[in-house]
């Protein structure tokens, strides 16, 4: 049922539960047959791309998505291999099936345990354990398929310079697939996940079936690179080979251009500090040898490969910074000199940017230079010459040339790549990175917010200035936020304040929550979690007003022009796409989101209003879904709930938006902020439980009120978006009168619930006999739990009015299976 074969698209087939089973079982089965299902499945990935070549249908998107779904099942199956391993360790909750006394070696040879490389992909509270190594022509194949789909599949070049200006790849194909409908993360965030989430195998699943972006180039690098960073754990002997390989042939090959895939691959290797340390004895014996822009080459991958270390094994980098040593090779040094010489050769203009972070990393693996460099700047102002090392001075350097007139823009680079490290290192307080981020943090502040202050560029095409704030921003949420929130807070509210820099706010936070996330959790900083929510509050509102009146504008002007949003329902409306089975959106929010999938220049801060404006409600909502105790907060109660209260009818606003990404996240809101589990954290009182449960009543309602317009106004595929979502919150509404346990009382006044009965039997009356089945079966769902609902009711001892409802219709409905009318 691919794809290629099927001629359903992946979001399609997501929707067909016996492929879904399907796919849940392959990635099971990866646990204790895994070399097995790699030849299996490398085999059919072979046949499709063979298939794809030989037929006229070389660029069909089918084809493609084929394609990209075995890359998405064997990564995803490694995964939830290692996972296991570390569930077997006791490092998670989930179960394993693994007997270790059965476990064998690749020469056959029994072993009782996993070996620990180092500690932590985090602050170090776990080891790090590495899969057994399969067998040589597994591995072999495995890598050369992956190094293949990368050589093949080129992302454009404007987003491999993003990449290096905001951060490593995951964050920026995080940052980017925001901005797209779909919003999927990239496969290689589960990197955490493998070793101390639970329940992963349903997260793995939704990873392999979840609807691509319209970039399926770089979906289809996530994918081969999460498997190259699976082998490079199990067989890392053949990953380091090949880079040898690589890095010799390209000292061999003259003026000829470098085939350097297999070292671009290294970005997403796993590495511990002994493989850190190989990894920079074979760059510097190469460093010095290759042309000037095969040098960049290599600059580019080492930094990534740093970070891919720094990320991973944290625990092992903050353990160097405590006890002052550094990766077990002598050729840092020779590095370092290298680097160093390769940016003093350029004065005008700088070197490339990459170059700065680049040294910058490698002072971050040597705690001693790092500490010279603190002492000279911080205690005397300036890196001096007198006792300190020519490299301990290039900080030093930095520093100066940040409060000149023109700052060079390779030195605000590195400077904020020294900001983005010293996150790694919350966990160790006053550290020597901390002590230097303070010091340029109002710096770069001066720099990037000052019209005065001017970036001296290091190309003809300069890094944008935004993207530079959004990650010095990021970086001193998670630093300082309290104080960083003093310093941006007053730039983004206000009726002045221009669209494109709350964007860049927005940005930041949603960066910094990911990252602390994982880290110290949200109770670390509850000032900054309280001005978070009332801006996001307040940014909601004034974007949702705003968009609507916008979409008020373009709907009156295309009736006056005699052409309508849609079709009657029941119809296929406009934009359907028969090949496909579905409808496109024809809202300017569907529009806006997507307007950067055209092959145009990528970029994360639109130059359109409408379409940050967008942006903006689009990530509010996803970080309100991902994290809802970020805008339910209060010192008791009552208070949560008034701040429940308020944040719902700014999202219920949302589901009033004719826009199928707008009302999918807002969707996922409101189940987040309505889930029992979190509501019981701090409901208490009969009062709270029954507030709640009138609040869910009046979002049911406003989703009937949507539901009825969208009938005219969208597509069948919006349409029955907007069912499950009141399916959903219908459910929800039942758990929190079974949360209740009868306590509510039966002096309550029921002033809404009319109200609401009335909208819901519109929309059921409505829909029961659609002329589409999935609606039809939804509909008798609600019904069901309406049923449901009003027995619940009773039970809690709120008075029910069998009269006012069709109490004994929705109970004959609800037990008896309607045929479908179309």
């Amino acid at each position: 049922m691919l794809p290629c074969y099927s001629g359903l698209q992946i979001e399609q087939l997501a929707a067909n539960k016996e492929f879904y089973e399907n796919v849940n079982v392959l990635i099971q089965l990866h646990e204790m047959r895994l070399s097995a299902l790699l030849r299996r499945l490398f085999s059919l990935l072979e046949t499709i791309s063979r298939a794809a070549h030989s037929s006229e249908q070389r660029n069909s998107v089918l084809f493609q998505q084929s394609q990209l779904l075995v890359l998405r099942v064997i990564a995803m199956g490694m995964f939830f291999h290692w996972h296991q391993i570390y569930a077997s360790q006791g490092v998670n909750s989930d179960r394993s099936l693994k007997n270790m006394a059965d476990e064998k070696d690749g020469e056959g040879n029994s072993v009782s345990s996993y070996p620990s490389s180092g500690t932590g992909y985090n602050n170090g509270e776990f080891d790090l354990y590495y899969p057994l190594s399969l067998e040589e022509p597994v591995a072999k194949r495995a890598f050369s398929i992956a190094t293949e789909y990368f050589r093949t599949w080129t992302s454009p070049p404007s987003v491999r310079i993003l990449a290096d200006t905001i951060g490593n790849q995951a964050f920026y194909m995080f940052y980017l697939r925001s901005t797209h409908t779909s919003q999927i993360l990239p496969m290689s965030v589960f990197m955490m996940d493998t070793a101390i989430g639970s329940a992963m195998l349903p997260r793995y699943v939704r990873a392999c079936l979840s609807e691509p972006t319209a970039d399926l180039t770089m979906e289809i690098q996530d994918a081969a690179g999460a498997i190259f960073m699976f082998m490079s754990a199990t067989n890392w002997n053949i990953a380091l080979q090949r880079a040898k390989s690589c890095l010799y042939l390209a000292l061999s090959r003259g003026d000829e251009v470098a085939d350097l895939t297999d070292i671009r691959f290294l970005e997403y290797a796993t590495m511990d500090i002994t493989r850190l340390a190989q990894l920079i004895d074979a760059f510097a014996d190469a460093f010095t040898r290759v042309k000037a822009a095969d040098q960049l080459k290599l600059a580019v991958v080492l930094r990534r490969a740093i970070w891919g270390f720094i990320t991973r094994c944290g625990g092992t980098f903050m353990d160097m910074h405590t006890n002052m040593y550094r990766p077990s090779t002598s050729r840092l040094e020779t590095l370092l000199d290298s680097v160093s010489a390769v940016i003093d050769a350029h004065t005008r203009p700088c070197a490339n940017p990459v170059y700065y972070q680049l040294m910058i990393m490698l002072i971050m693996l040597c705690p001693d230079l790092l500490a010279a460099s603190a002492e000279h700047v911080i205690e005397h102002g300036e890196a001096r010459e007198d006792g300190c090392s020519k490299h301990a001075m290039f900080i030093g350097k930095i520093h100066q040339q940040l409060i000149s007139r023109d700052v060079p823009e390779s030195v605000v680079i590195g400077a904020m790549e020294l900001q983005r490290v010293t996150t790694v290192m919350t966990a160790l307080p006053g550290n020597n990175a901390f002590r230097l981020s303070e010091r340029f943090d109002a710096d770069i502040n001066a720099v990037l917010l000052d019209s005065s202050n001017r970036l001296s560029p290091y190309r003809e095409e300069t890094c944008e200035t935004k993207l530079l704030l959004l990650g010095t921003m990021s970086c001193q949420f998670q630093l300082s936020p309290e104080k960083a929130m003093q310093i941006f807070l007053p730039r983004v509210t206000g009726p002045k304040a221009e669209p494109w820099m709350q964007l860049v706010f927005i940005h930041a936070v949603s960066a910094s929550l990911m990252q602390r996330y994982y880290r110290n959790g949200l109770a670390s900083a509850p000032l900054f979690n309280k001005m978070v929510s009332k801006l996001f509050l307040d940014l909601l509102r004034r974007n949702v007003d705003t968009i609507q009146t916008i979409s008020e504008q373009q709907s009156a002007g295309s009736a006056s022009n005699g052409q309508g949003r849609g079709t009657s329902y029941g119809r296929r409306p406009q934009g359907y796409n028969e090949s496909a089975g579905q409808a496109g959106s024809r809202s300017i929010c569907d529009m806006a989101l997507n307007m950067y999938a055209t092959g145009e220049k990528v970029s994360i801060i639109p130059p359109n209003e409408i379409a940050q404006r967008v942006q903006m409600v689009s990530n509010i909502l996803y970080e309100i879904a991902a994290e809802p105790r970020l805008v339910v907060w209060g010192e008791n109660e009552d208070t949560r709930f008034e701040s429940l209260e308020l944040i719902v009818g700014a999202i219920s606003s949302c589901i009033q938006e004719p826009s199928l990404a707008i009302q999918r996240r807002a969707g996922y809101a409101l189940r987040s902020l309505f889930n029992p589990l979190m509501l019981t954290e701090w409901m208490q009182s009969a009062d709270i439980v029954f507030a709640v449960w009138t609040l869910s009543l009046q979002v049911i309602q406003a989703i009937c009120r949507a539901i009825v317009h969208s009938m005219v106004t969208s597509t069948l595929t919006q349409h029955r978006q907007l069912l499950e979502i009141m399916y959903d919150m219908m459910v929800m509404s039942n758990s929190i009168l079974e949360i209740s346990g009868g306590m509510m009382g039966a002096a309550v006044e029921m002033a809404e619930y009319p109200q609401f009965e009335v909208a819901f039997e519109v929309v059921i009356m409505l829909h029961l006999w659609a002329d589409d089945a999935d609606i039809c079966q939804i509909t008798q769902e609600c019904l069901r739990l309406k049923t449901q609902g009003q027995q619940l009711m009773i039970d809690a001892g709120i008075p029910v009015d069998l009269t006012l409802s069709n109490h004994r219709l929705y109970q004959e409905l609800g037990t008896n299976d309607v045929k479908q009318a179309g």
